[in-house]
């Protein structure tokens, strides 16, 4: 079983508001930045990945938690390889 952290990702991008939902929408939450220059900031949420899919809702939900860090995912990691978790 592969269980890996993604980090979150944030980036700035300029361009017309079609243009950047078309290219970035399925991907990255997309906001408005500066007013409306035409200046976007995306942002990726950090993620647990087991076996390639996402376990990010079950973990922050099994710890009562609202932010997922790296540190609650090796606290995850750890309780399913001692069976304290079951998958």
């Amino acid at each position: 079983m592969q269980i890996d952290y993604v980090e979150s990702e944030s980036m700035s991008v300029q361009g017309k508001r079609a243009d950047v939902y078309r290219r970035y929408g399925n991907d990255w939450n997309i906001n408005e930045q500066g007013g409306g220059n035409g200046n976007w900031l995306l942002t990726k949420r950090s993620d647990v990945l087991v076996d390639g899919k996402s376990y990010r809702n079950f973990v922050l939900g099994h710890y009562g938690k609202s932010k997922l860090t790296p540190k609650l995912v090796n606290r995850f990691c750890d309780d399913v390889k001692n069976g304290k978790i079951q998958l």
